[in-house]
């Protein structure tokens, strides 16, 4: 049974002993009871819950984020306002990604079996962590997408080219049931990301390197898009704008396509081997984790350090900033102003402000970047659950 931590960085101590005598004053002010994010910026805190964490998503309801652990294999329920793990279920020998529908508060996760001959997909309820439904998979490197509006999970098999389609039904007594069915497209999908609103599944092709949109109401093919080199899990889909975002390892770089045209708009250079990216942001910019190794790799020599921060507006890279050793998973919270960031070889997940002053490096120099169209209110500020934030720089987990 691993065991785990969460750490708090404490602001800076000459501030200690004001806070201490305003402290009951403001709680008589703002009724807010004391949270987990009274610490350190930019870096607010860091979890250790369990061994490569992978997947992270955030249901921007509760405010809840669930984390994919690759060894042992867990699905971790946290709750970063008051700073413990809820709960842990395992899924199979390797949990290898995890998504979260923030309506009806269900988590959707994949794993696969020691022998890589199985795979695994639940449903677990996010408050308790109960395992509602579960089945197998076909086996592979599998990517997950979910459509919130119809119930729909996707799971993908880059080895054996399939992707496993499971239309999900609650009954009137909470119980889910599944209809199964499959979907052949390109060699190796991996790559998943929904657009519910217009009713678009993406499918990126590790082998063609191509992003293939279908209508989900028919299972036509609509539209394949070249894309750099190798298109990684998970594709994120701005529904609001109909942006895709596509992160392409090999290629060494973010992949912008208009999701109404179904073209690439921009190509954004970011480190080598990117993995995640985030986009729903309070400061409309993008992040994406830049892991600097394949998934073959442990504790690479070569691993990465940084996110990369790009403007949501002009494309623009901004800067970098350090998380952690082989940053993969990547999520935001826009309400609380939290970036979460799953560092595999640091074991770490990393819990940093998405605030627009972030201490940015480009070719070694320190950038505070700003961004005029994308103010927010200077920190400290209050969030939602009491939360709140200081300014004092904090150093990233080994």
């Amino acid at each position: 049974m691993s065991t785990y931590g969460y750490r708090k960085h404490q602001g800076s101590r000459y501030l200690a002993p004001f806070f201490l005598l305003l402290a009951p004053l403001l709680s008589l002010l703002l009724y807010a009871s004391p949270a987990h994010a009274d610490g350190g910026f930019p870096i607010i805190a860091v979890l250790h819950a369990g061994q490569r964490p992978e997947g992270i998503a955030v249901d921007t309801s509760t405010h809840l984020v669930y984390i994919a652990y690759e060894f042992p294999s867990l699905v971790v329920g946290f709750d970063p306002v008051r700073g413990n793990v809820r709960w842990k279920v395992p899924i199979g020998d390797s949990t290898t990604d995890v998504q979260v529908d923030s309506t009806n508060h269900h988590v959707y996760a994949t794993g696969t079996s020691r022998n890589g001959r199985t795979g695994y997909f639940a449903v677990l309820d996010g408050a308790s962590g109960k395992t509602l439904f579960s089945t197998d998979t076909t086996p592979g490197d599998d990517g997950l997408a979910f459509d919130t509006k119809r119930q729909r999970a996707y799971v993908s098999s880059s080895n054996s080219g399939i992707i496993d389609i499971f239309s999900l039904r609650t009954s009137p007594v909470g119980n889910i049931s599944a209809l199964s069915s499959t979907l052949k497209v390109g060699s190796h999908p991996q790559a998943l990301g929904v657009n519910s609103r217009l009713g678009r599944l993406y499918i990126g092709d590790i082998a063609s390197n191509t992003v293939t949109v279908i209508d989900e109401n028919s299972n036509h093919i609509l539209a394949t898009i070249p894309v750099a080199a190798v298109p990684v899990q998970p594709i994120r889909v701005d529904e609001a704008s109909g942006h895709v975002y596509v992160v392409c390892s090999t290629g060494q770089e973010l992949d912008v396509i208009d999701g109404h045209a179904n073209k690439v708009i921009a190509r954004v250079p970011v480190s080598p081997l990117p993995e995640g990216v985030a986009f729903n942001t309070a400061t409309g910019r993008i992040y994406v984790a830049d892991e600097g190794h394949n998934d073959t790799a442990f504790n690479d020599v070569n691993s990465g350090t940084t996110i990369t921060v790009i403007d949501g507006q002009s494309f623009a890279v901004l800067g970098t900033l350090q998380v952690g050793r082989a940053p993969d998973g990547v999520e935001a919270d826009p309400a609380l102003r939290r970036i979460y960031v799953s560092t595999e070889d640091s074991d770490a997940v990393v819990e940093i402000s998405d605030s627009p002053d972030l201490p940015l490096t480009i070719l070694g120099a320190t950038l505070g970047a700003r961004s005029r169209r994308w103010r927010v209110p200077e920190i400290p500020q209050s969030l939602p659950g009491g939360a709140s934030s200081h300014s004092a720089k904090h150093t990233p987990p080994l």
